[in-house]
């Protein structure tokens, strides 16, 4: 394939952005306007439906699978290719999402970030290992350094996701250490006892620390990695300077 005909098929810098935070923002709506979703898809249906306190984690998965599974889908048919990383990405996210709402246990959501960062940075030290960068096939010739500033900067990220994974891990165990156990959801397997509740049921304690770890997933994590990225800004501008006078 020709850089032409490459180019021809990247995403333009918008449809990039809805694939990357599209999903996430699915996620976002779902967790913190669970309730008046659940309220209008009732009413639309002629029901009465209120959802459960502390299932908010699970409709909000629920509508993040099918909104990643769009997005990556219509990068795939856009770019005809699709990177390794989003590639574990997307198994990750449907094996360890359909275990959360199959076996009504968060447990597997909370973790989901732990084990993608720990496969990314085992991808990229394997990749080095192989002679293979895949950082730089990421970056789809966005930028242009010599092959020893790539390994440099491999090796790095692969330290930071291992950082984020243990953040990650110490974080939601931390934060929802003083939740009480979902029984409603356990006992609610085959019914939907795990989602919603009788709307004239009195409303139970949420898990505050909950919330918290969603903003810092989405919202924490996301800043970590643009921190890191704008922190190699110098490092970027004196290697692709190197390699700009070396192809001369």
């Amino acid at each position: 394939m020709s850089e032409a005909q490459r180019g021809a098929r990247r995403l333009s810098p918008g449809a990039k952005f809805a694939v990357d935070m599209g999903p996430l923002l699915v996620f976002l709506v779902g967790f913190f306007l669970g309730e008046r979703i659940v309220s209008l898809a009732g009413r639309l249906a002629g029901q009465s439906w209120c959802l459960r306190e502390g299932a908010e984690m699970y409709l909000a998965v629920a509508l993040f699978m099918p909104a990643f599974a769009a997005a990556f889908a219509y990068s795939w048919w856009k770019e005809r290719r699709a990177a390794p990383m989003m590639i574990l990405s997307a198994v990750v996210i449907g094996v360890l999402g359909g275990l959360t709402l199959v076996l009504h246990d968060k447990t597997f959501f909370y973790m989901k970030p732990t084990l993608v960062y720990l496969l990314f940075a085992a991808l990229l030290a394997a990749g080095l290992a192989a002679g293979r960068n895949f950082l730089k096939t990421l970056f789809d010739g966005a930028l242009h350094m010599n092959d020893g500033a790539w390994r440099v900067l491999t090796k790095r990220y692969a330290a930071f996701f291992v950082v984020l994974a243990a953040a990650n891990e110490i974080a939601w165990r931390w934060l929802i250490r003083d939740c009480a156990i979902d029984e409603a959801a356990a006992a609610g397997a085959g019914s939907w006892a795990w989602l919603l509740k009788d709307c004239a049921a009195p409303a139970a304690a949420k898990c505050a620390g909950e919330a918290a770890w969603v903003n810092l997933k989405v919202f924490g994590f996301t800043a970590a990695n643009i921190v890191f990225a704008a922190a190699h800004a110098p490092f970027f501008a004196r290697h692709m300077k190197e390699a700009e006078d070396a192809g001369r």
